[in-house]
């Protein structure tokens, strides 16, 4: 079984599992792939944290003059309701 991750920058990486050709080794191969793209991705999302950390406090600082702003980035989303 094989998979293909692009990411942002048009890297590839190239994943594959050897399963057998029955369901319960496809299903195994499947979970396989899966929790190594997690590993893969968590890796880049703190790439991405770490380096978004500073960009982001800037912005912040140029913003303080707009309280409205502020005060919408510290609230949390409203929550949507069902109505039955």
């Amino acid at each position: 079984m094989f998979a293909e991750l692009r990411f942002r920058d048009g890297q590839k990486e190239k994943l594959s599992v050897k399963v057998e050709p029955d369901l319960s080794s496809v299903i195994s191969g499947v979970q396989e792939l899966r929790s190594t793209v997690k590993v893969l991705l968590s890796g880049l999302v703190e790439q991405e944290r770490a380096g978004a950390g500073g960009e982001e406090e800037e912005q912040e600082e140029s913003d303080e003059g707009d309280e409205g702003l502020q005060k919408a980035r510290r609230q949390p989303p409203a929550k949507k309701s069902k109505n039955t």
